[in-house]
C-alpha cells in the first residue's frame, strides 16, 4: 500500500492552521488500513471549481462536495481521492477542520474499497459504512496525536 498526497499547496492556502504533518497522515493511514487489500491511493486537494466538475462529468450532479473517490483499477484496490478543501472550510467549525479532512480520507478509501451508503452521515449514522467510518477515524486522531 502507497498513499500519496498532491496539491497540499491548497491546503496550505485554504487552512494555513492545519495541525497535521504530511508524514503523519501518510503513517496513521498506513495504521488504520494495514489489513486491508489496499494498492495505490492518491489523494489530490481540490477547490469546489474542480470538484463540481469532476461530479458533474462522473455523477452528473452539477454542484460542488466535500468528497470523491474513484477506483482506478477493478483488479486491485487502486484509487484517487479528491477533497475540496474550499467545501470543508465552509461546511465545519475551524477546530472540526483537521478531523474532517481524515474523516473524508476514511469515507474515500471505504469506496474504492467497495462499501457504499444510501444517506449522510448526519441523516443516518447507523450504516455499516458510517459505523466503519467513525471508527476508524477514532484510531486515526488516536495515531495522528
Amino acid at each position: 500500500m502507497q498513499l500519496e498526497i498532491f496539491n497540499t499547496e491548497v491546503l496550505k492556502k485554504i487552512y494555513p492552521n492545519f495541525k497535521l504533518s504530511f508524514q503523519d497522515i501518510q503513517r496513521g493511514y498506513t495504521e488504520v488500513f494495514q489489513k486491508y487489500n489496499l494498492g495505490n491511493i492518491n489523494i489530490i486537494f481540490v477547490d469546489n471549481k474542480y470538484i463540481q466538475k469532476l461530479n458533474k462529468e462522473y455523477r452528473g450532479v452539477d454542484t460542488p462536495t466535500d468528497v470523491l473517490s474513484f477506483k482506478l483499477d477493478e483488479s486491485g484496490n487502486d484509487g484517487e481521492i479528491y477533497i475540496s478543501l474550499e467545501y470543508v472550510s465552509q461546511s465545519v467549525q475551524e477546530e472540526k477542520f483537521t478531523e474532517e479532512i481524515l474523516r473524508l480520507i476514511i469515507h474515500g478509501t471505504l469506496h474504492i474499497l467497495g462499501y457504499d451508503h444510501i444517506e449522510s452521515l448526519n441523516e443516518n449514522p447507523n450504516e455499516k459504512m458510517f459505523r466503519l467510518q467513525e471508527k476508524l477515524l477514532l484510531k486515526y486522531i488516536k495515531i495522528c496525536s
